[in-house]
């Protein structure tokens, strides 16, 4: 996993300039909510089922087969058990088979081989998830040209990230991470929370357009409710959960921070235990974990099967990728594509009717959310220092 290098020290970031700017940021509609923008803030992705509206037309797979490659860790929970779930109910709602496959190993190889059987298997489309599973895919594609594919959350790159190329029956799917990342910093400000903390793996592009997004967000809750807050923000440098987050993040935690995201592979195990003791927060990213842990306040999910599942009738219906295929497409709140998790609402003084509203002035845009996929470009935030460290 290539790691950028850390950035050292701790500089205090308290941005005093553009207000102006903010309060268009949070700057809400007098006018009612569209249906569909009502329509998408309700979509809860663990209830998801595509129905065709109108004069769609309606996919007959005939008992065609729509394969699914999860990773090592299988399809039971995590992303990948929400992908699997909408390839099922895709797959039962307009008679295609969905097989699953999953890699065998925590390896390129492995996954290479469970993309190969996938593909050999007389599928003509298979899913798959992840950097990880991207690195894989990357030496696959081409090998079989009258397969199509179908990579969410990831671009076909090289093990090493030094070259990205999707082959032409390839189609990517990305999320405005950003967007999910404000969600979940507004509705904790909303909640009454004013000192924050966020801890991602690695300074990836992801990873960093979740916190400045989460940034955005607190800015936007501090604005509404007239208060000051505080976000300490580290990019730990690797993926594997340890003493060192769970210590360091409990220091937080003793200094009256109240709920930290954790976004990344493993940073939610290191922050979890620090949460347990201290009786306080955390906040989920990509899928829906509240059900890991009661101390798991909500999530800045992406919503996998929804995605999913609208992207395969989009494939099904148009004969195969068209012009989509070899490129990629970015999804945010006017696709369902990134959310807050409805079925296990954990907020109190946040309600869920003040969530649908945010979300449809996202859905509008008469919120924006600026995205930033680097360390070094953070948000004007007047209302918010930021603390960050290397």
């Amino acid at each position: 996993m290539f790691v950028n290098p850390p950035q050292s020290g701790l500089r205090r970031l308290c941005a005093a300039a553009c207000a102006a700017m903010m309060l268009a940021l949070c700057a809400c509609s007098d006018t009612d909510m569209t249906d569909a923008a009502l329509s998408a803030a309700q979509v809860d992705d663990s209830r998801y089922v595509f129905t065709v509206t109108g004069d769609g037309a309606v996919p007959d797979g005939q008992g065609a087969a729509i394969a699914f490659v999860a990773d090592y860790t299988g399809a039971d929970s995590g992303p990948d058990a929400a992908v699997w779930r909408g390839v099922q109910n895709f797959a039962a709602s307009f008679q295609y088979e969905a097989v699953l496959y999953q890699a065998e190993s925590d390896s390129l190889e492995s996954r290479e081989a469970a993309l190969r059987a996938a593909a050999e298997s007389g599928a003509g489309l298979v899913v798959c998830r992840g950097d990880d599973m991207a690195a894989a895919l990357y030496g696959i594609q081409n090998n079989y040209p009258t397969v199509s594919y179908l990579m969410l959350d990831g671009e076909p790159h090289t093990e090493d990230y030094t070259a990205y190329a999707t082959a032409d029956n390839t189609c990517c799917v990305l999320f405005s991470e950003e967007q999910a990342g404000y969600l979940a910093g507004y509705a904790a400000v909303l909640e009454g929370y004013n000192r924050l903390g966020f801890v991602g793996a690695e300074a990836m592009p992801d990873i960093a357009s979740y916190c400045n997004g989460y940034l955005q967000g607190v800015e936007a809750g501090a604005l509404e409710q007239g208060v000051q807050a505080s976000v300490d923000v580290w990019y730990v440098g690797g993926y594997e959960a340890g003493e060192t987050i769970t210590t360091h993040v409990g220091g937080w935690y003793e200094d009256g921070v109240q709920v930290v995201m954790a976004v990344g592979d493993g940073v939610l195990d290191g922050v979890l235990p620090a949460a347990r003791d201290a009786g306080a927060w955390v906040i989920a990213a990509d899928w829906d974990a509240t059900s890991v842990d009661e101390r798991v306040l909500t999530a800045a999910v992406k919503n996998y099967s929804v995605t999913v599942q609208k992207q395969l009738y989009r494939y099904f219906t148009n004969g195969g990728w068209g012009e989509r295929g070899g490129s990629s497409v970015r999804l945010g709140v006017s696709e369902s594509a990134v959310a807050l998790p409805l079925t296990t609402w954990r907020f109190g003084a946040f309600e869920q009717d003040s969530y649908e509203k945010e979300y449809a002035r996202l859905y509008s845009g008469d919120v924006k959310v600026e995205r930033y996929s680097d360390t070094d470009t953070l948000p004007d935030t007047p209302n918010v220092a930021v603390d960050l460290l290397g």
